[in-house]
């Protein structure tokens, strides 16, 4: 199964440098990134078809996700490129995914037996923290109709009321 693939923009020093050597014709490739606000550690998300999608690297440049530790954004672009080659093999794009595609990807990571790599709670919280950052961020609430992240209020520790995603898992830790 061909799928998506996501690249990080490498350091400064990286940019001038030795990728200057490697890719030839290319030279001015920093200052394009610097025009389309590209920074060292963005995302780059490149579908199975080798096409960059402009609005998933948008999201990487979201102020919220620049803000996230190194480690969440790896884990986040992680897990969204799962879900990504998820709906791919539906011959949908993120955009387009519904409430049913991520029930059924809920079960295809958590219980499906022909899935050699199921999930626990804990890892599927945090899944659908990556997916509800994705869908909540100003990119998606721009490009979907309706998130696919169903939500239910509810009152936290402090007494303040919150949005929590309907699919959080019951056995997480």
């Amino acid at each position: 199964m061909t799928s998506w693939r996501v690249f990080w923009v490498p350091q400064d020093a990286v940019r001038s440098g030795v990728r200057r050597r490697l890719l030839a014709g290319w030279e001015d490739l920093p200052s394009r990134e610097d025009t389309v606000g590209v920074r060292s550690g963005d995302p780059i998300f490149l579908s199975p078809e080798y096409q960059v999608d402009p609005h998933l690297c948008e999201y990487g440049r979201w102020v919220k996700f620049r803000g996230f530790t190194k480690e969440t954004k790896r884990n986040y672009a992680t897990d969204i490129r799962l879900f990504l080659d998820f709906l791919w093999s539906r011959g949908r794009c993120w955009a387009e995914a519904t409430v049913r595609d991520v029930e059924d990807y809920e079960h295809w990571r958590r219980q499906e037996r022909t899935n050699p790599q199921r999930v626990g709670g804990s890892k599927w919280d945090r899944e659908l923290a990556a997916l509800s950052s994705l869908y909540g961020s100003p990119v998606g609430r721009r490009l979907v109709r309706r998130s696919p992240i169903t939500v239910r209020k509810v009152v936290g520790r402090d007494g303040e009321a919150r949005w929590v995603p309907d699919a959080r898992a019951g056995d997480a830790r």
